[in-house]
């Protein structure tokens, strides 16, 4: 491997995973800047979305991660080791010449420890790395636990990898300013004209967690029926564009003037201008969802299938969640619930529901269904001192 140390310390994060895993790292970054300032620390993650840290202050170089190539050669490697050796090796220089004293591996798998391996420099993997390794290792144990469990876990996933590395939770949400960028043709005049505004995810990474566009349908119609100035903004990938073609074919003709279609329309930067110009960003637990927190919208969600408020849920104050009773996929939605609370702030229980406001204290992130118990402090309290006790003695003092 061609690196070269330089100088000055810098320090790597790698988080190989999708938008909102990406989005949720943005608090152990901050975390960590604000440790170590002295030091600079880059980030590994996916090519696509790199404009996602393009906000992110102080941040040092963000590192692209082509994973479809890599794919490519892995499936190469057989019929032809000796040109895919030579495609590698001119990649992994391209990526430049740095090596890092100290690498944060938040994904645990393959890809990630090969990266951490590459970029770590030799002289440190005795030292820092192997402190750093033996600090996540309980931490990687927790999440792997809570996948396999699927238990009455509290950490949210975001203040986990604070404890991976090595740092405690901030007690605030990262806020980023999008990039100056021109929306696509009719899009520009979304945000612009008196309204509220909401943006709706029409898809999710994956196909258990997505909402029918029947169901979308009936949200708009309750939506726009409710208030006069409500606007809705189709948004999503390519891929999502025939959801989105169902949700508008199924909608009164009347109500077309309403609702923008932006799905397969927008890049990473584009789409994250245009959350912001909107009131609201309501979905599933997806990307999407958690890129408009991001830039300052406020979120409602619907979780279900296997995901989980109290691990995954939007981070911040102020966003509501509705998580479903149990792992099937729902039969009935709290259509005029979650509508009454987007236009009134009115909360309503929902039959198979229960609903859960987004909040902020010292260990991070947690969900408060207004019960008032405190049941779910203590369990985090002891999650982190199980798993990082010497961090937590320092935030006890």
């Amino acid at each position: 491997m061609p690196h070269e140390s330089l100088p000055k310390h810098r320090d790597l994060l790698i988080q190989l995973a999708r938008l909102g895993d990406l989005v949720q790292t943005l608090p152990a970054i901050e975390a960590l800047q604000e440790v170590y300032p002295e030091r600079t620390l880059d980030v590994v993650c996916a090519t696509p979305l790199t404009a996602v840290l393009g906000g992110a202050r102080h941040l040092g170089r963000v590192i692209p991660w082509d994973g479809r190539q890599w794919r490519a050669w892995a499936d190469r490697w057989q019929e032809n080791p000796t040109d895919t050796l030579q495609a590698i090796q001119t990649y992994l220089t391209s990526l430049g010449d740095t090596t890092y004293e100290r690498v944060y591996p938040l994904n645990q798998h393959e890809r990630s420890h090969l990266l951490s391996q590459l970029f770590s420099c030799p002289s440190s993997r005795e030292t820092d790395q192997n402190h750093i390794e033996a600090r996540m290792r309980p931490w990687a144990q927790h999440l792997r636990q809570v996948a396999k469990e699927r238990g009455a876990n509290r950490v949210h996933l975001a203040d986990a990898w604070c404890g991976m590395c090595g740092v405690r939770p901030r007690g605030q949400a990262p806020l980023s300013v999008p990039p100056t960028v021109e929306l696509p043709g009719d899009l520009a005049e979304i945000g612009e004209r008196r309204g509220l505004w909401v943006a709706l995810a029409t898809g999710a990474g994956e196909a258990d967690r997505c909402v029918a566009p029947v169901v979308w349908s009936q949200w708009i119609r309750e939506f726009l029926a409710q208030t006069e100035e409500g606007q809705v903004v189709l948004i999503g990938s390519g891929v999502e564009r025939e959801s989105a073609q169902a949700i508008l074919d199924s909608l009164p003709t009347l109500l077309h003037g309403r609702v923008w279609d932006a799905t397969g329309r927008t890049n990473i930067s584009q789409l994250m201008c245009l959350l912001q110009k909107c009131n609201w960003i309501v979905g599933a637990d997806t990307g999407p969802l958690h890129l408009g927190t991001l830039v300052g919208t406020r979120a409602l969600g619907f979780y279900f299938s296997r995901a989980r408020v109290h691990e995954t849920g939007p981070y911040g104050e102020g966003h509501w969640i509705y998580q479903h009773a149990t792992h099937a996929h729902p039969q009935c939605w709290p259509i005029k619930e979650s509508v009454a609370l987007v236009c009134d702030n009115q909360r309503h229980a929902a039959a198979e529901w229960t609903l859960w406001r987004s909040r902020m204290d010292r260990w991070g992130a947690f969900f408060d269904d207004g019960s008032g118990t405190e049941a779910g402090e203590s369990s985090r309290a002891e999650i982190w001192q199980a798993c990082a006790p010497v961090l937590c003695e320092s935030m006890a003092a």
